[in-house]
């Protein structure tokens, strides 16, 4: 009786990827609604390559910018249900429903939430040419003057951490919001803006080469990928912490089957110690939950943020 017990076991546990055999037998798609070089499309093409050599596939990432990443998640609401196109984004996915006055498609109930990638902080930038060396210097100095600050977009992380620490501040300061985050981060190297929040992947080689001054990390305490940055509570304003999230969706209505190998295959795969250590050199820390755990942390966010929005008296546009 044991023997045909464990020959039962034996025999389910070989059917487990038997059901999944099928998916992929073509290359999988992944949109980053953000252009090259920005966080989400760093960790897109991380996952890619990892995705790819597993599963014997292409896997291939391509670059929707524009609109704040909801071109790329429209273009995924429409696409079939079959696990051939995905989409890797931040912030912006769920924070356009309280930000916009209309938006193609419901964040929460047109996808399907494969799992939340990690969370990472944003790093607080100015140009050189603006004579601050310091958090305390700007804040000083944006009481003095309006100044304008660069984003990728209502509800991307380098909006929300601004407004954020505009309000725990004191301060006034205009966004500028860009179709590209290289351009608004140059704008700010250059002078013609004051303030840039990017993601670390994309603006701490900035702050290496010595290009721009930085007020500080975004995060409750200094990032693994940047032990030598303060953060901004350090830097003089207690209690702030922002961060952004970044995750994987696919269209709803997605198979059960395939949708639950999706998860199980990209957690396994970011869980992986030398991910790890390359999310940890860009800034990010990995989850790796549930599509449970993952709907109802994109909840929780999203009521976190659309509160702030509602105090600063931001209305959808």
């Amino acid at each position: 009786m044991k023997a045909i017990r464990w020959i039962a076991v034996v025999v389910l546990a070989l059917a487990v990827p038997l059901a999944d055999a099928a998916y992929p037998d073509k290359p999988v798609h992944i949109l980053v609604g953000y252009s090259a070089g920005t966080t989400s499309d760093v960790f897109a093409r991380i996952i890619a390559q990892k995705l790819s050599e597993r599963w014997g596939q292409a896997v291939i990432v391509e670059n929707r910018d524009g609109a704040a990443g909801s071109i790329a998640a429209d273009l995924l609401a429409k696409s079939a249900p079959d696990g051939y196109t995905l989409m890797l984004t931040s912030n912006a996915f769920t924070l356009g429903k309280a930000l916009r006055a209309s938006l193609p498609y419901d964040p929460f109930n047109d996808f399907y939430h494969i799992t939340q990638i990690a969370k990472t902080p944003n790093i607080l930038l100015v140009g050189k040419g603006l004579g601050v060396s310091n958090l305390k210097e700007f804040i000083a100095l944006a009481k003095t003057r309006p100044l304008q600050y660069a984003s990728s977009g209502k509800g991307t992380p380098s909006q929300i951490t601004v407004e954020l620490f505009k309000q725990m501040a004191g301060i006034k300061l205009e966004e500028i919001p860009y179709k590209s985050s290289a351009q608004a981060l140059t704008d700010v190297i250059s002078g013609q803006l004051a303030l840039n929040a990017p993601g670390i992947a994309q603006g701490l080689p900035q702050v290496r080469g010595n290009t721009v001054v930085s007020l500080g990390m975004t995060g409750s305490k200094r990032s693994p990928g940047a032990p030598d940055v303060p953060t901004i509570a350090e830097e003089g304003l207690p209690g702030y912490e922002a961060y952004g999230w970044h995750g994987m969706f696919a269209p709803a209505k997605l198979p059960a089957e395939t949708a639950a190998f999706l998860t199980r295959e990209i957690v396994t795969v970011i869980s992986a110690p030398d991910m790890r250590e390359k999310f940890a050199a860009q800034g990010a820390e990995i989850v790796g939950s549930s599509s449970a755990e993952f709907a109802q942390f994109l909840r929780a966010d999203y009521e976190k943020w659309a509160k702030l929005f509602k105090e600063l008296g931001v209305k959808p546009e």
